[in-house]
């Protein structure tokens, strides 16, 4: 991002269990001064009623406040509940080992797509009646029952899934993330290390790491892309370069992928249980034939 079009020099997150609660938190915020312009305004960006075009979900509020100085700097504070945070996530983690700037629209058409349907479905999820107090049953019930109101939605919810699929993206996020929780270990044992190359293999889940130090990029890249080229004709293998401050700077926005990455999967499994009722069964296309 260009220096000129940044609008903070700091920020701050919260994530709330539904959009319910955060537009409260929304109501008492605007009430504070400091959130105010000269005409009394408030500088906000609704992300959630108007999402970016990559299928970002979240409120963004930023208000002028004095630091121990007595200058004033501008923060933005983030509001995000639990679903539209797992997303975000995601796309973080796919961003980091594959290479792309999906974050900033860029990137593979079809991870593009994916991520902006996903999108859609967790947003129509939201849309549910306490849904993130219900048991698994009861959520795919009801998200299910949304879904066969509206043939656009079935639709959308189908192209999540054949794209779900086609990218693998359940056996990849499930690597990507066992392989962070091994590059943290290792960098914790090695304080000099700045750059990891990875290969994932998401068949046979195995994960193989080389540690290089900083001044040692350029062995590191050259490594890289022998593996890569290596790895071109095999099915399921991921090779990925990762810089340690990118690790980092995942971990320390991202901790909770760190415990448990499993939510964004659990919610994506909703949507990948979902059947298409123009698709006949086995039985029914031999005995229709």
């Amino acid at each position: 991002m260009k220096l000129k079009n940044m609008q903070d020099i700091g920020g701050c997150r919260a994530i709330v269990s539904s959009e319910k609660k955060l537009r409260k938190i929304v109501r008492e915020l605007k009430k504070n001064p400091e959130l105010k312009d000269a005409s009394g305004t408030v500088r906000l960006k609704d992300y959630i009623k108007y999402p970016k075009d990559d299928g970002y979900r979240s409120y963004h509020l930023v208000g002028r406040f004095t630091d121990s100085s007595g200058i004033h700097k501008s923060i933005e504070i983030q509001l995000r509940t639990k679903i539209q945070h797992y997303w975000a996530t995601a796309l973080e983690i796919v961003d980091l080992f594959t290479g792309q700037a999906l974050k900033s629209n860029q990137g593979d058409e079809d991870w593009k797509t994916f991520f902006l349907g996903i999108s859609k479905q967790f947003a129509l999820m939201e849309s549910i009646h306490i849904f993130d107090q219900l048991q698994y049953k009861e959520q795919f019930d009801s998200y299910n029952a949304e879904l066969r109101e509206n043939e656009e939605k079935l639709s959308d919810c189908l192209e999540v899934q054949f794209l779900g699929k086609k990218l693998e993206v359940q056996d990849k996020l499930d690597a990507f993330a066992n392989s962070l929780r091994v590059i943290d270990d290792r960098i914790d044992k090695s304080p000099n290390i700045g750059y990891v190359l990875l290969e994932i293999d998401t068949i046979n889940t195995t994960v193989t790491s080389r540690l290089y130090r900083r001044d040692k990029s350029k062995k590191a890249e050259e490594d890289y892309t022998a593996t890569e080229q290596a790895a071109a004709g095999k099915h399921g293998v991921a090779v990925a370069l990762v810089s340690t401050t990118a690790v980092g700077g995942i971990k320390e926005a991202y901790p909770n992928y760190f415990a448990d990455s499993t939510m964004f999967l659990e919610h994506l499994h909703l949507v990948f249980n979902i059947k298409n009722p123009k698709q006949r069964s086995l039985f029914e296309r031999i005995v229709g034939a």
